[in-house]
């Protein structure tokens, strides 16, 4: 997997919020809390996304609703254990 380093600029307020999270071991860093924080995003934007499209389909089969469920509930299982792993 190929990386891509980039630079942020965040509040003092948010700055300190994230190194307490560090600090009580939620996260090991602060670059864990970003990567997690964009993966997390992510997901829910993806999440939208197949809300809309389901939305917007005018009936969907069984078949369709189950693969959307399953596919939504990948996506929330990944997220999850991902945190998991975080915090082992």
């Amino acid at each position: 997997m190929s990386t891509a380093a980039a630079t942020i600029k965040i509040s003092t307020k948010d700055s300190a919020l994230i190194d307490r999270f560090v600090e009580l071991g939620e996260f090991e860093s602060r670059g864990e809390f970003v990567i997690f924080s964009i993966k997390k995003t992510i997901n829910e934007l993806l999440l939208k996304e197949f809300g809309e499209k389901a939305y917007s389909m005018a009936q969907l089969s069984d078949e369709d609703v189950n693969n959307l469920l399953t596919e939504i509930k990948n996506i929330r299982k990944g997220l999850w254990s991902e945190y998991a792993k975080r915090l082992s």
